[in-house]
């Protein structure tokens, strides 16, 4: 790699966790005061988990746009500065303690601004490394990183800042991360003459094509790529299972009788799985379907475990082990994107992805309707894992000679 790469990875990381850092404090405050200010139960939670969850699961009606962004930092910039003035105007109606309807409200566009950023994120990637595949999962690998270890930091730091402090200096925290964050995007270097490679036949024929057209086009490609499709379909599934649990982790930690506050160390245990899956990740030269059979059967395992009368402590340890493997699966799926689309189109595909995630994740928080224990729903969860490791094992543990599967190995 180039130093000029090396220089852009160290920007756009840098850039990333700042960001991160803002997005991670905004949110930890905001669930934390829904059940200690707002006294939410778990439907109004889950209903600002579906607020969340509903512009992605919309992004797919922008896919044909996102595949032809031309200038991907300067939206890229102009989405951020937006988001920023999100945070900051709904920190200020929590500070104020605002109704939550004025909170929904921004918080949904705060995660309308977001989706779409990440979109364009995934296109900008290609361009700025020139489509050179080693420094693309090179920067994937640094990102995924960098991601785990900053969400862990923010998570604990804001236990002990709610502890000691309350909610402002936190939400502070947020109002000031974010600006730096932009800046360093800001500085990203690249060749802007760099003409990147799209579909061939949305790029011959786009003006014979209708909106429409295209977006049938961009769906046809997404859903006839194998394994990968089918990959993403699970995953889906499964993020929106438990990116639900993880929403109701407050609840849970009532259930065990710990103080709500301590909720973002909990969950900073799984995030130091993630971090620990991170750096195995790229040491493992698996099959893809192999590996995600592997991750669903141990993570299915530990979820069930987990809801079982043990030690809290131990709950930790198979909630670290889940982790692990689930930070693993993130990071080859990651890249599992990058080779099995065509990087012109990616961020259209990345919409897609994007929207088949919310999709399932906003019928997964029809759960919370349901009249049960949250580690009752952890135990569905790791049955639906469980059952999807099987499902995959069946359909491609025999075809070793399979090319597309090949393809894409880790």
């Amino acid at each position: 790699m180039t130093s000029l790469e090396n220089r852009n990875i160290f920007k756009l990381v840098v850039g990333q966790a700042l960001l991160l850092v803002s997005f991670t404090a905004y949110t930890t405050t905001l669930l934390y005061l829904l059940v200690q200010q707002y006294h939410a139960n778990s439907r109004i939670v889950a209903i600002f988990g579906g607020l969340a969850a509903l512009p992605p699961a919309l992004i797919i009606f922008l896919a044909p746009i996102l595949g032809r962004i031309k200038n991907n930092k300067s939206v890229l910039i102009i989405l951020q500065l937006i988001s920023v003035i999100l945070i900051f105007a709904a920190g200020i109606l929590l500070i104020n303690h605002s109704r939550l309807f004025e909170v929904g409200i921004l918080y949904f566009l705060l995660s309308a601004i977001n989706t779409i950023s990440s979109s364009v994120e995934v296109g900008f990637i290609p361009v700025i490394f020139r489509e050179n595949e080693a420094a693309i999962e090179k920067s994937v690998d640094f990102q995924y990183f960098m991601s785990s270890g900053i969400t862990i930091m923010t998570s604990i730091i804001s236990s002990f800042i709610l502890l000691k402090n309350g909610s402002t200096l936190l939400l502070i925290v947020s109002f000031v991360a974010a600006p730096i964050g932009i800046i360093f995007y800001w500085l990203i270097s690249y060749d802007i003459s760099f003409n990147i490679s799209h579909d061939k036949i949305a790029s011959d024929n786009e003006s014979e094509y209708s909106y429409l057209k295209q977006m049938l086009t961009s769906l046809r490609q997404f859903s006839h790529t194998k394994p990968a499709f089918l990959i993403i379909l699970c995953e889906a599934i499964l993020g929106g299972v438990t990116g639900l649990l993880f929403e109701l982790l407050p609840l849970t930690m009532k259930e065990l009788g710990l103080a709500v506050a301590m909720f973002s160390i909990v969950n900073s245990v799984q995030k130091i799985g993630d971090l620990a899956g991170g750096i195995l990740a790229p040491l493992v030269n698996w099959r893809t379907t192999t590996f995600f059979v592997f991750d669903y059967l141990i993570s299915g395992f530990c979820f069930i475990v987990v809801t079982l009368p043990i030690p809290n402590w131990l709950r930790l340890v198979f909630l670290l082990i889940a982790g692990t493997v689930m930070g693993m699966s993130g990071n080859v799926f990651e890249k599992l994107m990058y080779r099995s689309f065509n990087v012109g189109n990616i961020s259209s595909m990345h919409a897609l992805t994007t929207s088949t995630f919310a999709i399932f994740s906003v019928i997964s928080y029809l759960a919370a309707w349901i009249s049960v224990k949250t580690l009752v729903l952890w135990q569905i969860t790791g049955v639906i894992t469980i059952v999807f490791g099987i499902i995959i094992f069946l359909l491609y543990h025999h075809k070793k000679n399979n090319p597309k599967d090949q393809a894409n190995n880790v």
